[in-house]
């Protein structure tokens, strides 16, 4: 048990590590608003402060952010312990936390989130995110198939 949470809280560290690295090469290489294109027409580093969370919502109302982001992390680690012999959910979970805390040190710390990764699909401007932001989304499609699984499987055992 010991052992499954240091490599838990290893996995946290790193990861977290990886997201607050990135956001300090783009801060002390790039102003705020410079882009630089990686692959023409499809992904470039363009760097900007986000006050809000996900698509602007909520601009400026950091301590409310604050206070979700803590919520969210709350719930997360009640859900993991809950299902702690769930491998999966421990991923889900470390990806989630670990990115909602590289975001929450953003907003502690700096009052914004450094978000600096954008791509163009189908000719139309994706929305610009972070390290973070990716760990989030893969723990949160991590979970849903989790929840999908759980579903599929208690149908098949009440036939």
């Amino acid at each position: 048990m010991k052992k499954r949470l240091f490599i838990y809280i290893f996995i946290l560290i790193a990861l977290v590590s990886f997201d607050q690295i990135t956001k300090y090469i783009v801060i002390n290489s790039f102003n705020v608003n410079d882009k630089l294109i990686l692959i023409n027409n499809f992904l470039k580093f363009y760097y900007i402060r986000n006050t809000g969370i996900s698509f602007g919502m909520l601009s400026n109302q950091k301590y409310i952010i604050i206070l979700l982001t803590l919520l969210v992390i709350a719930y997360v680690i009640y859900e993991t312990i809950k299902n702690k012999k769930n491998k999966l959910m421990i991923i889900s979970s470390s990806l989630i936390i670990s990115g909602a805390i590289g975001n929450l040190i953003d907003r502690v710390f700096r009052g914004y989130v450094v978000d600096f990764i954008s791509f163009t699909l189908f000719k139309k401007e994706m929305a610009i995110f972070n390290i973070a932001d990716i760990l989030i989304t893969f723990g949160i499609i991590l979970y849903i198939y989790i929840i999908l699984m759980e579903g599929k499987n208690e149908r098949n055992s009440s036939k």
